[in-house]
């Protein structure tokens, strides 16, 4: 966190806006940990959504 607080912030917003509440900052060990639980968490909504989006026949060809 100490070399890029702005980042760091900005994963934490980031975090935020997926739904994860981040009570306590010093959780994480550096910004590559927060970034890859970001992109997880973000790769899991878009395969629940992309599931929930073809199961339901919204496929139009």
């Amino acid at each position: 966190m100490r070399e890029h607080p702005e980042r760091y912030g900005w994963w934490i917003n980031e975090l935020e806006s997926l739904g994860l509440s981040v009570k306590k900052i010093n959780e994480f060990n550096d910004l590559k940990e927060i970034r890859d639980l970001t992109e997880i968490i973000k790769q899991d909504k878009y395969i629940d959504y992309d599931t929930d989006y073809f199961s339901n026949g919204n496929l139009s060809q």
